[in-house]
């Protein structure tokens, strides 16, 4: 009984001795905890029992006040502070109560803040690094395991900051972390951003029609079923994402009025509601197209094309199309989704490009995008094939205002003293010169530089067959006659003109030596006397050929001869003479030899 009672008083004396402040030389500056990171709280316990009046608490060696109060005797609740900019290690914190002075050693240790932790792909996120070594360089950002960020050098409070953008990776929690050639990343340890899914259209404006891409970043890895949703309606499916939660998708924008429509996006763990919706805005804007439907050809005054206005407001009237200003349709009216579509001739203009553009009651001509066409020269010619000579009507549009052109044909310049007037049109006739049958080349170039050709076919039907009408055959011809032999046949008539080629020789087959002349303008020649050929039968023939160079049949064959008869009667009859003369040069020889003439010889 004794001893319980003795046990009861020691425990009672032993709870009134703690609950009262312990004598200040029995202990050091409390603080709890005694180490951590920049920022965080440290507490200082029973602080009733440092003494009573003002207190000034002090960091570091330089005497950094961090608080200061007055310390309440009828309290003895303890008392908190923030661990100030320091490097990494050990801080002596100093507590002055009065004359009083307790201190206590602090160790610093390294850590990062995330200015933002949730985000998506693409995020500028700043980190704060606080407790690296004094002026420790070389500091690297560790994201996933993978530096995102390096060369970061810290301030001698080993304090640094860094912006970086959250590189690709899939939906949810990601570990971020620094370290650096003294301060390991295990001690900073791991801070987590939150990757959230979203989307990104580009461009992000346009007209109705036009192909836009989409892009999704932070969904889950190898997410399916990812579907991507235009204003309610699912214009594109079937998606899926890669190991880091990306994908990719295109779509036509879907007829609709103009202003901004939504763009979200769904998958198979991706609610919409957790995609943030885009903006596509639809401006007003044209498309124009040949009515021949033959897309990419070259456009030329004169022909149809279709206009389709896309975007504008739902159901707006009073819609007028212009051509370089001036106006080519009206009275349009936009459907439900903003488009209408009307067609028109393209009028007189010169060659390059020109503005169709659209307005209408609501939408000035200044917001609906227009549309660009480029006019190209073209060259006609009517008819597109005849004669040498024939005269043809050239004619030439969407040439350039007011400028000098000049023919070229089969590459050879021709002079054509034309201009084109300002709306780059030009009319002129046009003969062909002396060619080969056949397509041949058209060019007509201006001054300033637009060009164009066509083709032009020159007929190839060859002229007719001559009749030979002098001389008739059989006709001889005397070689004692000295003069010149007359030949002459029929003309003949073509549209390109004709020349004709003459032939003579012994051989029927005018095979041998012929006596041969061509491009003979008229239905005759004449064989000198000095150029007939020696005795014999000749045979001559003609043919017509027109400037295009087409050949007729050769005529029918006649036959003439130059007769040698006359040279051997000139013979004879000279032998005669001479024979004649010598007798009677013998003769009188004789008579004189006998002394003279006698009657006897009378």
């Amino acid at each position: 009984m004794k001893t319980r009672i003795a046990t009861a008083l020691l425990v009672s004396f032993i709870s009134i001795f703690c609950l009262l402040p312990a004598p200040v030389h029995a202990f050091t500056l409390g603080l709890e905890p005694v180490s951590g990171p920049v920022g965080s709280d440290v507490k200082i316990p029973a602080f009733c029992q440092y003494g009573e009046g003002e207190y000034y608490l002090y960091w570091g060696d330089d005497n950094q006040m961090i608080a200061q109060g007055v310390v309440e005797s009828k309290s003895c609740a303890p008392i908190t502070f923030k661990v100030p900019q320091a490097a990494r290690g050990k801080h002596t914190v100093t507590l002055k109560v009065g004359n009083k002075s307790f201190s206590r050693d602090f160790t610093v240790t390294a850590s990062i803040v995330l200015g933002t932790k949730k985000g998506p792909v693409d995020s500028r996120v700043t980190v704060y690094g606080y407790g690296f070594d004094n002026q420790e360089g070389g500091i690297r950002i560790i994201y996933d395991g993978n530096t995102v960020a390096s060369g970061i050098q810290a301030n001698r409070s080993g304090t640094w900051q860094y912006t970086l953008a959250i590189p690709l990776s899939s939906r949810g929690s990601h570990p971020v972390s620094a370290s650096g050639p003294t301060t390991t990343a295990q001690e900073v340890g791991n801070k987590v951003f939150e990757v959230t899914p979203s989307i990104s259209v580009n461009p992000d404006s346009g007209w109705v029609g036009r192909i836009i891409n989409v892009s999704g970043r932070g969904f889950a890895p190898g997410e399916s079923g990812i579907a991507v949703i235009y204003d309610g309606t699912t214009v594109k499916s079937g998606i899926m994402a890669d190991i880091a939660g990306s994908w990719q998708a295109s779509f036509s924008v879907p007829p609709s009025g103009r202003g901004a429509h939504k763009l979200d996006a769904r998958g198979n763990f991706t609610g919409q509601d957790d995609v943030p919706e885009v903006s596509f805005t639809v401006a007003p804007g044209l498309r124009v197209e040949q009515a021949s439907g033959k897309l990419g050809e070259m456009i030329h005054v004169g022909e149809m094309l279709l206009v389709t206005g896309i975007g504008f407001q739902a159901n707006e009237t009073g819609i007028s199309v212009t051509f370089d200003g001036t106006r080519v349709v009206e009275g349009l009216m936009a459907d439900a989704n903003g488009s209408w579509s009307a067609s028109f001739t393209v009028p007189a203009a010169s060659q390059g490009e020109h503005a169709v553009k659209a307005s209408g009651d609501i939408t000035r001509t200044d917001e609906a995008t227009p549309y660009i066409i480029v006019l190209t020269p073209r060259l006609r010619i009517n008819p597109d094939s005849g004669a040498i000579g024939q005269s043809m009507l050239l004619s030439g549009d969407g040439f350039s205002s007011n400028r000098p052109v000049t023919i070229y044909y089969d590459s050879k310049k021709m002079t054509a003293g034309v201009s084109t007037d300002f709306r780059g049109n030009f009319s002129t006739t046009f003969q062909p010169p002396p060619c080969t049958a056949g397509r041949h080349s058209l060019t007509v170039v201006d001054e300033g530089g637009a060009a164009s050709n066509v083709s032009i076919t020159i007929e190839s039907e060859p002229p007719g067959v001559p009749s030979l009408i002098s001389p008739p055959a059989g006709e001889v011809f005397s070689l004692f006659e000295n003069k010149p032999v007359e030949f002459s046949w029929s003309s003949v008539e073509d549209a390109s003109g004709v020349v004709y080629t003459f032939e003579l020789s012994q051989q029927a087959s005018f095979s041998g030596s012929v006596i041969r002349r061509e491009n003979l303008e008229k239905p005759a020649f004449t064989l000198q006397a000095g150029q007939r050929p020696g005795p014999g039968e000749y045979h001559w023939r003609v043919r017509a050929i027109d400037l295009a160079g087409n050949a007729g049949e050769w005529s029918r064959v006649q036959t003439i001869e130059f007769s040698g008869f006359a040279y051997l009667w000139i013979a004879a009859a000279g032998l005669g003479v001479i024979l004649l003369v010598v007798l009677i040069v013998w003769r009188i020889r004789a008579i004189s030899k006998k002394g003279g003439w006698s009657n006897d010889d009378d």
